[in-house]
Protein backbone atom coordinates (compact mmCIF):
# COMPACT_ATOMS: atom_id res chain seq x y z
CA UNK A 1 0.00 0.00 0.00
CA UNK A 2 2.88 2.91 0.83
CA UNK A 3 2.52 3.52 -3.67
CA UNK A 4 1.09 6.81 -2.89
CA UNK A 5 -0.45 7.59 -6.39
CA UNK A 6 -4.08 8.94 -6.56
CA UNK A 7 -6.58 7.24 -9.01
CA UNK A 8 -7.51 8.99 -11.54
CA UNK A 9 -10.31 11.98 -10.51
CA UNK A 10 -9.34 11.57 -6.96
CA UNK A 11 -9.72 15.23 -5.15
CA UNK A 12 -6.22 16.54 -4.47
CA UNK A 13 -5.44 17.27 -0.75
CA UNK A 14 -6.31 15.50 2.71
CA UNK A 15 -9.51 17.28 3.71
CA UNK A 16 -9.16 18.34 8.15
CA UNK A 17 -12.42 16.65 8.66
CA UNK A 18 -11.12 12.71 8.33
CA UNK A 19 -8.08 14.09 10.21
CA UNK A 20 -10.35 15.89 13.12
CA UNK A 21 -11.97 12.55 13.41
CA UNK A 22 -9.10 10.67 13.45
CA UNK A 23 -7.49 12.71 16.52
CA UNK A 24 -10.83 12.93 18.16
CA UNK A 25 -11.11 8.81 18.19
CA UNK A 26 -7.38 8.48 20.03
CA UNK A 27 -8.33 11.12 22.65
CA UNK A 28 -11.08 8.56 23.48
CA UNK A 29 -9.52 5.74 23.12
CA UNK A 30 -6.85 6.87 25.51
CA UNK A 31 -9.21 7.87 27.73
CA UNK A 32 -11.54 5.15 27.91
CA UNK A 33 -8.49 2.63 28.35
CA UNK A 34 -7.04 4.91 31.27
CA UNK A 35 -10.70 5.52 33.04
CA UNK A 36 -11.82 1.87 32.01
CA UNK A 37 -15.10 2.99 29.97
CA UNK A 38 -16.85 -0.13 29.07
CA UNK A 39 -20.26 -0.19 27.10
CA UNK A 40 -22.68 -3.04 26.33
CA UNK A 41 -21.41 -4.56 22.69
CA UNK A 42 -24.56 -3.69 20.54
CA UNK A 43 -23.93 0.32 21.17
CA UNK A 44 -19.48 -0.45 20.74
CA UNK A 45 -20.51 -2.19 17.12
CA UNK A 46 -22.69 0.82 16.22
CA UNK A 47 -20.14 3.44 16.88
CA UNK A 48 -18.18 0.82 15.03
CA UNK A 49 -20.26 1.24 12.23
CA UNK A 50 -20.62 4.83 12.69
CA UNK A 51 -16.98 5.71 13.30
CA UNK A 52 -16.39 3.60 10.09
CA UNK A 53 -19.36 4.99 7.64
CA UNK A 54 -17.99 8.37 8.35
CA UNK A 55 -15.02 7.84 7.43
CA UNK A 56 -15.88 6.16 4.58
CA UNK A 57 -17.87 9.60 3.83
CA UNK A 58 -15.23 11.82 5.22
CA UNK A 59 -12.47 10.39 2.68
CA UNK A 60 -14.35 9.88 -0.53
CA UNK A 61 -12.16 10.72 -3.38
CA UNK A 62 -8.90 9.82 -1.30
CA UNK A 63 -8.91 5.84 -1.26
CA UNK A 64 -5.88 4.49 -2.13
CA UNK A 65 -5.16 2.86 -5.90
CA UNK A 66 -4.71 -0.47 -4.70
CA UNK A 67 -8.89 -0.57 -4.04
CA UNK A 68 -10.18 2.32 -5.73
CA UNK A 69 -8.83 0.55 -8.90
CA UNK A 70 -6.64 -2.41 -8.89
CA UNK A 71 -9.57 -4.23 -6.44
CA UNK A 72 -12.30 -2.77 -8.71
CA UNK A 73 -10.87 -4.28 -11.74
CA UNK A 74 -10.76 -7.58 -10.20
CA UNK A 75 -14.18 -7.07 -9.59
CA UNK A 76 -14.88 -6.84 -13.11
CA UNK A 77 -13.32 -9.13 -14.20
CA UNK A 78 -14.49 -12.32 -12.08
CA UNK A 79 -17.68 -11.11 -13.61
CA UNK A 80 -16.52 -11.41 -17.11
CA UNK A 81 -15.47 -14.90 -16.08
CA UNK A 82 -11.72 -13.87 -15.77
CA UNK A 83 -9.02 -14.28 -13.57
CA UNK A 84 -7.21 -11.92 -11.44
CA UNK A 85 -4.76 -13.29 -10.80
CA UNK A 86 -3.39 -13.70 -14.56
CA UNK A 87 -5.47 -10.91 -16.59
CA UNK A 88 -3.70 -8.03 -14.27
CA UNK A 89 -0.32 -6.87 -13.87
CA UNK A 90 1.86 -8.66 -11.66
CA UNK A 91 1.54 -7.78 -8.01
CA UNK A 92 -2.15 -6.21 -8.35
CA UNK A 93 -4.17 -9.24 -7.03
CA UNK A 94 -2.12 -12.21 -5.85
CA UNK A 95 -4.28 -14.44 -4.68
CA UNK A 96 -7.19 -16.53 -4.18
CA UNK A 97 -10.60 -15.65 -5.56
CA UNK A 98 -12.44 -15.14 -2.72
CA UNK A 99 -12.56 -11.24 -2.58
CA UNK A 100 -12.68 -10.37 -6.47
CA UNK A 101 -16.01 -12.64 -6.16
CA UNK A 102 -17.16 -10.49 -3.09
CA UNK A 103 -15.89 -7.20 -5.24
CA UNK A 104 -18.15 -8.24 -8.72
CA UNK A 105 -21.61 -8.79 -6.13
CA UNK A 106 -20.42 -5.10 -5.10
CA UNK A 107 -20.25 -3.60 -7.97
CA UNK A 108 -23.68 -4.59 -8.83
CA UNK A 109 -25.41 -2.65 -6.12
CA UNK A 110 -25.75 0.42 -8.39
CA UNK A 111 -23.79 1.72 -5.76
CA UNK A 112 -20.18 3.84 -6.51
CA UNK A 113 -16.98 2.06 -5.96
CA UNK A 114 -16.10 4.58 -3.39
CA UNK A 115 -18.78 3.55 -1.56
CA UNK A 116 -19.56 -0.14 -2.37
CA UNK A 117 -15.77 -1.03 -2.29
CA UNK A 118 -15.69 -0.59 1.37
CA UNK A 119 -19.11 -2.35 2.25
CA UNK A 120 -17.24 -5.51 3.18
CA UNK A 121 -14.39 -4.34 5.04
CA UNK A 122 -17.02 -2.06 7.34
CA UNK A 123 -19.00 -4.98 7.64
CA UNK A 124 -16.18 -7.39 9.11
CA UNK A 125 -15.37 -4.43 11.30
CA UNK A 126 -18.99 -4.63 13.23
CA UNK A 127 -18.28 -8.03 13.27
CA UNK A 128 -14.87 -8.37 14.97
CA UNK A 129 -16.11 -5.64 17.48
CA UNK A 130 -18.78 -8.81 18.00
CA UNK A 131 -16.60 -11.17 18.47
CA UNK A 132 -14.47 -9.30 20.82
CA UNK A 133 -17.24 -8.96 23.38
CA UNK A 134 -17.65 -12.95 22.94
CA UNK A 135 -13.77 -13.77 22.97
CA UNK A 136 -13.00 -11.32 26.26
CA UNK A 137 -12.24 -12.91 29.17
CA UNK A 138 -12.20 -11.47 32.85
CA UNK A 139 -13.59 -8.73 34.92
CA UNK A 140 -13.39 -6.15 32.38
CA UNK A 141 -13.88 -7.86 29.19
CA UNK A 142 -16.73 -5.63 28.47
CA UNK A 143 -13.95 -2.61 27.60
CA UNK A 144 -12.21 -4.98 24.57
CA UNK A 145 -15.08 -3.73 21.89
CA UNK A 146 -15.47 0.03 22.73
CA UNK A 147 -11.57 0.15 22.76
CA UNK A 148 -12.04 -1.41 19.35
CA UNK A 149 -14.64 0.81 17.98
CA UNK A 150 -12.31 4.38 18.75
CA UNK A 151 -8.89 2.44 18.11
CA UNK A 152 -7.88 4.65 14.68
CA UNK A 153 -6.43 2.05 12.94
CA UNK A 154 -8.87 0.16 11.89
CA UNK A 155 -11.10 3.11 11.35
CA UNK A 156 -8.49 4.37 9.04
CA UNK A 157 -7.75 1.08 6.87
CA UNK A 158 -11.13 0.57 7.00
CA UNK A 159 -13.24 3.98 6.33
CA UNK A 160 -10.58 5.62 4.14
CA UNK A 161 -8.23 2.53 2.73
CA UNK A 162 -11.31 -0.09 2.59
CA UNK A 163 -8.03 -2.89 2.38
CA UNK A 164 -9.36 -6.53 3.15
CA UNK A 165 -7.47 -6.84 6.32
CA UNK A 166 -10.72 -6.70 8.58
CA UNK A 167 -12.29 -9.48 6.59
CA UNK A 168 -9.55 -11.79 7.21
CA UNK A 169 -8.88 -10.58 10.97
CA UNK A 170 -12.80 -10.97 11.26
CA UNK A 171 -12.76 -14.84 9.84
CA UNK A 172 -9.87 -15.60 12.18
CA UNK A 173 -11.38 -14.25 15.43
CA UNK A 174 -14.55 -16.26 13.90
CA UNK A 175 -11.97 -19.40 13.67
CA UNK A 176 -10.53 -18.91 17.15
CA UNK A 177 -14.01 -18.82 19.31
CA UNK A 178 -15.39 -21.92 17.13
CA UNK A 179 -11.90 -23.49 18.15
CA UNK A 180 -12.52 -22.44 21.95
CA UNK A 181 -15.86 -24.03 21.41
CA UNK A 182 -14.64 -27.08 20.28
CA UNK A 183 -16.01 -27.23 16.76
CA UNK A 184 -13.18 -27.39 14.51
CA UNK A 185 -14.36 -28.10 11.48
CA UNK A 186 -16.14 -25.47 11.27
CA UNK A 187 -13.00 -23.46 12.86
CA UNK A 188 -11.17 -24.67 9.78
CA UNK A 189 -13.40 -23.58 7.26
CA UNK A 190 -13.42 -19.59 8.56
CA UNK A 191 -9.11 -20.22 8.76
CA UNK A 192 -10.08 -21.45 4.73
CA UNK A 193 -11.86 -18.77 4.20
CA UNK A 194 -9.13 -16.53 5.87
CA UNK A 195 -6.60 -17.75 4.27
CA UNK A 196 -8.05 -17.24 0.76
CA UNK A 197 -8.82 -13.53 1.47
CA UNK A 198 -4.88 -13.29 1.16
CA UNK A 199 -2.06 -15.03 2.43
CA UNK A 200 -0.66 -13.45 5.73
CA UNK A 201 -3.63 -15.02 7.52
CA UNK A 202 -2.45 -18.18 8.20
CA UNK A 203 -0.68 -16.89 10.72
CA UNK A 204 -4.54 -16.67 12.45
CA UNK A 205 -4.34 -20.73 12.32
CA UNK A 206 -1.81 -21.17 15.28
CA UNK A 207 -4.81 -19.80 18.22
CA UNK A 208 -7.45 -22.41 16.52
CA UNK A 209 -5.02 -24.89 16.49
CA UNK A 210 -3.67 -24.09 20.20
CA UNK A 211 -7.50 -24.63 21.64
CA UNK A 212 -8.09 -27.84 19.39
CA UNK A 213 -6.71 -30.99 21.26
CA UNK A 214 -4.06 -32.61 18.94
CA UNK A 215 -6.24 -35.23 18.21
CA UNK A 216 -8.75 -32.78 16.72
CA UNK A 217 -6.43 -30.63 14.84
CA UNK A 218 -7.10 -32.86 11.48
CA UNK A 219 -10.78 -32.17 11.26
CA UNK A 220 -9.64 -28.35 11.52
CA UNK A 221 -6.92 -28.56 8.89
CA UNK A 222 -9.32 -30.93 6.78
CA UNK A 223 -11.62 -28.66 6.22
CA UNK A 224 -9.15 -25.58 5.77
CA UNK A 225 -7.82 -27.41 3.06
CA UNK A 226 -11.39 -28.20 1.61
CA UNK A 227 -12.41 -24.92 1.60
CA UNK A 228 -9.11 -23.47 -0.52
CA UNK A 229 -9.47 -26.41 -2.60
CA UNK A 230 -12.76 -25.47 -3.84
CA UNK A 231 -11.60 -21.90 -4.28
CA UNK A 232 -8.93 -22.75 -5.93
CA UNK A 233 -11.16 -25.31 -8.53
CA UNK A 234 -13.57 -22.36 -8.89
CA UNK A 235 -10.60 -21.06 -11.00
CA UNK A 236 -10.97 -22.92 -14.23
CA UNK A 237 -14.81 -23.95 -13.81
CA UNK A 238 -16.04 -20.45 -13.33
CA UNK A 239 -12.73 -17.92 -14.73
CA UNK A 240 -12.00 -20.17 -17.49
CA UNK A 241 -8.26 -19.92 -16.60
CA UNK A 242 -5.42 -22.74 -16.09
CA UNK A 243 -4.95 -23.75 -12.64
CA UNK A 244 -1.24 -24.19 -13.63
CA UNK A 245 -1.02 -20.76 -14.61
CA UNK A 246 -2.50 -19.32 -11.43
CA UNK A 247 -0.98 -21.43 -9.01
CA UNK A 248 2.42 -20.19 -10.78
CA UNK A 249 1.40 -16.63 -9.66
CA UNK A 250 0.43 -17.90 -6.35
CA UNK A 251 3.12 -19.23 -5.38
CA UNK A 252 5.43 -16.75 -7.16
CA UNK A 253 4.66 -13.45 -5.29
CA UNK A 254 6.84 -11.35 -3.87
CA UNK A 255 5.76 -8.39 -1.30
CA UNK A 256 6.41 -4.44 -1.67
CA UNK A 257 9.81 -3.52 -0.16
CA UNK A 258 9.55 -0.18 0.97
CA UNK A 259 10.82 1.94 4.21
CA UNK A 260 9.55 -0.09 6.58
CA UNK A 261 12.30 -1.15 9.08
CA UNK A 262 15.62 -2.97 8.37
CA UNK A 263 14.64 -3.12 4.71
CA UNK A 264 14.06 0.97 4.76
CA UNK A 265 17.59 1.65 6.26
CA UNK A 266 19.03 -0.37 3.71
CA UNK A 267 17.08 1.89 1.33
CA UNK A 268 18.27 5.27 3.29
CA UNK A 269 21.78 4.15 2.99
CA UNK A 270 20.99 3.43 -1.09
CA UNK A 271 22.52 -0.46 -0.55
CA UNK A 272 19.01 -1.53 -2.10
CA UNK A 273 15.52 -0.71 -4.12
CA UNK A 274 11.90 -0.26 -3.24
CA UNK A 275 8.95 -1.00 -4.70
CA UNK A 276 8.78 -4.68 -6.16
CA UNK A 277 12.09 -3.66 -8.64
CA UNK A 278 15.63 -2.37 -8.18
CA UNK A 279 19.26 -3.16 -6.48
CA UNK A 280 19.27 -5.40 -4.21
CA UNK A 281 15.24 -6.46 -4.23
CA UNK A 282 15.40 -10.15 -4.61
CA UNK A 283 17.80 -10.62 -2.40
CA UNK A 284 16.41 -8.95 0.21
CA UNK A 285 12.54 -10.46 -0.66
CA UNK A 286 14.43 -13.90 0.21
CA UNK A 287 16.27 -12.92 2.90
CA UNK A 288 13.11 -11.52 4.46
CA UNK A 289 11.78 -14.84 3.98
CA UNK A 290 13.83 -16.69 5.76
CA UNK A 291 13.94 -13.80 8.70
CA UNK A 292 10.21 -13.83 9.26
CA UNK A 293 10.05 -17.52 9.17
CA UNK A 294 12.62 -18.15 11.54
CA UNK A 295 11.32 -15.39 14.01
CA UNK A 296 7.42 -16.58 13.52
CA UNK A 297 8.44 -19.96 14.71
CA UNK A 298 10.43 -18.92 17.47
CA UNK A 299 7.91 -16.35 18.28
CA UNK A 300 5.47 -19.49 18.18
CA UNK A 301 7.35 -22.14 20.01
CA UNK A 302 8.50 -19.86 22.93
CA UNK A 303 3.93 -18.55 23.46
CA UNK A 304 2.58 -21.81 22.70
CA UNK A 305 1.56 -22.52 26.61
CA UNK A 306 0.52 -18.78 27.03
CA UNK A 307 -2.89 -19.20 25.57
CA UNK A 308 -4.28 -18.78 21.75
CA UNK A 309 -4.25 -14.46 22.18
CA UNK A 310 -1.24 -14.37 23.79
CA UNK A 311 0.31 -16.77 21.09
CA UNK A 312 -1.30 -15.04 18.06
CA UNK A 313 -0.39 -11.47 19.28
CA UNK A 314 3.01 -12.68 19.80
CA UNK A 315 3.71 -14.17 16.20
CA UNK A 316 1.59 -10.65 14.76
CA UNK A 317 4.34 -8.78 16.33
CA UNK A 318 6.92 -10.49 15.71
CA UNK A 319 6.22 -10.42 11.68
CA UNK A 320 5.95 -6.78 11.97
CA UNK A 321 9.04 -6.49 13.70
CA UNK A 322 11.18 -8.64 11.02
CA UNK A 323 9.25 -8.33 7.97
CA UNK A 324 10.93 -7.37 4.66
CA UNK A 325 7.48 -6.04 3.23
CA UNK A 326 4.97 -3.90 4.82
CA UNK A 327 2.04 -2.07 3.71
CA UNK A 328 0.85 0.02 6.41
CA UNK A 329 -2.13 -1.35 6.84
CA UNK A 330 -0.42 -4.76 8.13
CA UNK A 331 -0.26 -2.44 11.58
CA UNK A 332 -3.79 -3.75 12.09
CA UNK A 333 -3.45 -7.69 12.09
CA UNK A 334 -2.08 -7.69 15.75
CA UNK A 335 -4.73 -4.95 16.88
CA UNK A 336 -7.19 -7.33 18.32
CA UNK A 337 -5.15 -9.37 19.89
CA UNK A 338 -3.41 -7.20 21.85
CA UNK A 339 -6.69 -5.21 23.17
CA UNK A 340 -8.22 -8.46 24.40
CA UNK A 341 -4.76 -8.85 26.26
CA UNK A 342 -5.36 -5.57 27.39
CA UNK A 343 -1.84 -4.17 28.35
CA UNK A 344 -0.84 -1.16 28.59
CA UNK A 345 2.64 -1.87 25.93
CA UNK A 346 -0.67 -2.98 23.72
CA UNK A 347 -2.31 0.23 23.83
CA UNK A 348 0.75 2.44 23.32
CA UNK A 349 1.25 0.33 20.29
CA UNK A 350 -1.85 0.83 18.94
CA UNK A 351 -1.38 4.59 19.48
CA UNK A 352 1.85 5.22 18.02
CA UNK A 353 0.68 2.46 15.14
CA UNK A 354 -2.11 4.94 14.58
CA UNK A 355 0.14 8.16 14.12
CA UNK A 356 2.20 6.53 11.69
CA UNK A 357 -0.34 4.95 9.79
CA UNK A 358 -2.40 8.52 9.90
CA UNK A 359 1.20 10.27 8.66
CA UNK A 360 1.58 7.29 5.46
CA UNK A 361 -2.29 7.75 4.73
CA UNK A 362 -2.23 11.34 4.20
CA UNK A 363 1.03 11.03 2.18
CA UNK A 364 -1.13 8.36 0.14
CA UNK A 365 -4.18 10.85 0.06
CA UNK A 366 -2.10 13.92 -1.23
CA UNK A 367 -0.81 11.98 -3.99
CA UNK A 368 3.06 12.44 -3.28
CA UNK A 369 4.93 11.28 -6.72
CA UNK A 370 8.14 10.76 -4.51
CA UNK A 371 9.26 11.56 -1.04
CA UNK A 372 11.93 13.90 -0.63
CA UNK A 373 14.97 12.55 1.84
CA UNK A 374 13.77 14.14 4.59
CA UNK A 375 10.15 12.44 4.67
CA UNK A 376 12.20 9.36 3.99
CA UNK A 377 13.89 9.58 6.53
CA UNK A 378 11.19 10.63 9.13
CA UNK A 379 9.04 7.72 8.13
CA UNK A 380 12.51 5.50 8.65
CA UNK A 381 12.56 6.90 12.16
CA UNK A 382 9.50 7.00 12.47
CA UNK A 383 8.48 2.95 11.37
CA UNK A 384 11.51 2.34 14.06
CA UNK A 385 9.49 3.81 17.01
CA UNK A 386 6.40 1.88 15.97
CA UNK A 387 8.52 -1.50 16.30
CA UNK A 388 10.20 -0.77 19.36
CA UNK A 389 6.14 -0.29 20.42
CA UNK A 390 5.72 -3.74 18.94
CA UNK A 391 8.70 -5.58 20.27
CA UNK A 392 7.60 -4.00 23.98
CA UNK A 393 3.81 -4.94 23.53
CA UNK A 394 4.89 -8.67 22.90
CA UNK A 395 3.86 -10.75 26.12
CA UNK A 396 7.26 -11.43 27.18
CA UNK A 397 5.60 -12.50 31.14
CA UNK A 398 3.69 -15.49 29.22
CA UNK A 399 6.14 -16.93 27.36
CA UNK A 400 7.09 -20.23 28.24
CA UNK A 401 3.72 -20.16 30.32
CA UNK A 402 5.63 -18.56 32.73
CA UNK A 403 2.10 -16.77 34.52
CA UNK A 404 0.48 -17.81 37.28
CA UNK A 405 -2.74 -19.66 36.95
CA UNK A 406 -4.46 -17.07 38.41
CA UNK A 407 -3.30 -14.14 36.24
CA UNK A 408 -3.75 -15.95 33.12
CA UNK A 409 -7.47 -14.97 32.80
CA UNK A 410 -6.99 -11.94 30.12
CA UNK A 411 -4.88 -14.05 27.74
CA UNK A 412 -6.60 -17.69 27.54
CA UNK A 413 -8.96 -16.29 25.30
Amino acid sequence: MTAVALPAGATPGFPQAPAALLAVCLVLFCVAYLRGWSVPVLPAAAVTLGTRLLMVGLSNGHTPRDVASYFQTAGRLVAAGRDPLTQQPQSQWNFLPLMPYVFAVEQRLGLTWELAGKLAPVLADVAITLLLGRLALGPDAARVPLLYALCPIPILVTGLHGQIEPVSLALGLGGLLLARRQHPAGSGALLGLAVATKTWPVLLALGPLRETRPSRWWRLVLAAAAVLAALLLSIPLFLHDSLQAAVSVLTNYRSFVGVWGWTGILDVYHHTGRAYAGPGIDTIQHVGTVVTVVAVAAAAVCFWRAGAVALTAAVLLAFLVVTAGFGVQYLLWPIPYVLLLRRRGGLVFAGLASLYAGYVYYLVANGTPSLSMLQVRWQQWASLAVIAAAVAAIPWDLRFGRAPAAGRHATAA
